[in-house]
């Protein structure tokens, strides 16, 4: 059985944690009884217990939201099928059967828990393939070879301030330098607006000035004591890329690189 619970507070009101917590027992006694299961109340009071073992244990580090952006259809399997599992290995352990069958029933789930385990990154670039094909920005990577991927950042504007915005996090082969590049909607601000209010300021340092002039058409260099930021137009999107110490020129060099890519593929380089 599987019990879905969605209630509306505070941040820090645990109500509806605790009730997704103790549904399932009040649940499981009920289907136990219905389906009159021998040892049903004993398989009830065990089952949630084995359920939560699987979720922290075989899916720790995945957060609830992130299993349900796999889309609602996917996510209730995997829910369901931790649910269902939970229930048959409880059974399997409470109730009487033949051995050679109970123990087959466990090495089966045994097997299965230790797969999902190991697909648990799977299942996590999964749902960020699916959440960034459907945040309606535009996907761009850098294509140089001199620059190596090595994190994404989603800014959807749930939590942070500024535009949605994707954060690609680069590191230069030659020296180790690090840049950013941040990918938003063009329609959010014009290059030279962008500049001279940094969108997305992630940073939050408010006491750092800066300086802005215009490089090109519709390509605007911001100059700050702590690094360097250039904006520009790339098609239907606006892209910041900073640094703190890659210089200028080298920035400037990099926009005729960026190129068109699939959310597959920023989904493969993983959050920071």
């Amino acid at each position: 059985m599987e019990v879905y619970i969605h209630l509306y507070g505070p941040e820090d009101d645990f109500t509806g944690s605790n009730v997704m917590l103790l549904a399932p027992f009040p649940a499981g006694l009920l289907l136990g009884w219905l389906i009159r299961l021998p040892r049903w109340w004993l398989v009830a009071a065990l089952a949630p217990f084995v359920n939560i073992a699987i979720i922290v244990l075989a899916l720790r580090g995945l957060t609830f939201p992130e299993l349900m952006d796999l889309g609602v259809l996917r996510g209730s399997l995997l829910f369901a099928t931790i649910g269902a599992g939970g229930h048959v290995a409880a059974t399997a352990m409470l109730v009487q059967a033949d051995r050679t069958l109970r123990f087959s029933v466990i090495g089966a789930l045994v097997i299965g828990f230790v797969g999902m385990s190991w697909n648990k990154e799977a299942i996590s670039e999964a749902a960020r393939e699916r959440r960034l094909a459907q945040s309606g920005l535009p996907l761009i990577d850098l294509g140089s070879q001199q620059y190596r991927s090595v994190y994404l950042t989603e800014w959807f504007g749930e939590w942070e301030e500024g535009p949605p915005s994707i954060e690609l996090g680069y590191t230069r082969l030659r020296d180790q330098a690090e840049i950013e590049l941040y990918v938003m909607t063009g329609t959010v601000a014009s290059p030279q607006a962008a500049c001279i209010k940094p969108v997305p300021d992630v940073t939050d340092r408010p006491f750092i000035t800066g300086s802005c002039r215009q490089a090109s058409t519709d390509v605007w260099v911001r100059t700050e004591s702590s690094g360097t930021r250039v904006f520009a137009k790339h098609g239907n999107a606006l892209v910041q890329v900073a640094s703190d110490r890659v210089s200028e020129a080298d920035l400037l060099s990099i926009l005729p690189t960026l190129r068109p890519t699939t959310a597959k593929e920023l989904a493969a380089i993983g959050e920071i």
